[in-house]
């Protein structure tokens, strides 16, 4: 009688499909907790611009919207993240409770796979230290 080696093709089957099921449930868990973690970018990146602002009102007794700073000292903290998740914008506010220069709101504008979470969306900060979110999961729970 000869010795068979190796596996059947129902075996071989049966694991494939064990290990399709276990990617099917790992990798969706994966991408999300990955979304989350990048969340913390525009946390960064609103924190820092907002303390950038603040260096300069201290300097110049006015948030710099670029006309203000004539000798360069103060330049605008714009531009995207380096994994390219958020991209940065400023909104100089003018309102008739404060002067030209005097408030701010900075936006982190979710890009690319950051698209996807629609848990927090768009994170924005004020001069005022008002933080919010376009999400539906709200401020506390992203911020």
């Amino acid at each position: 009688m000869r010795i068979q080696r190796g596996f059947s093709l129902i075996e071989l089957m049966v694991t494939v499909a064990i290990v399709a099921l276990i990617a099917a449930i790992a990798i969706p868990s994966y991408t999300s907790y990955v979304r989350k973690s990048k969340r913390a970018d525009a946390k960064v990146m609103l924190t820092s611009s907002a303390q950038q602002l603040e260096r300069c009102y201290t300097r110049m007794n006015s948030y710099n919207d670029g006309t203000n700073d004539v000798n360069g000292d103060c330049p605008l903290p714009l531009g995207a993240n380096n994994a390219n998740t958020y991209s940065l914008s400023i909104a100089f506010d003018t309102t008739a409770s404060l002067p030209t220069g005097q408030s701010y709101t900075l936006t982190a504008t979710a890009r690319g796979t950051q698209l996807k979470d629609t848990g927090c969306g768009n994170f924005t900060l004020t001069q005022a230290g008002v933080k919010g979110v376009s999400g539906a999961q709200g401020v506390s729970n992203c911020w």
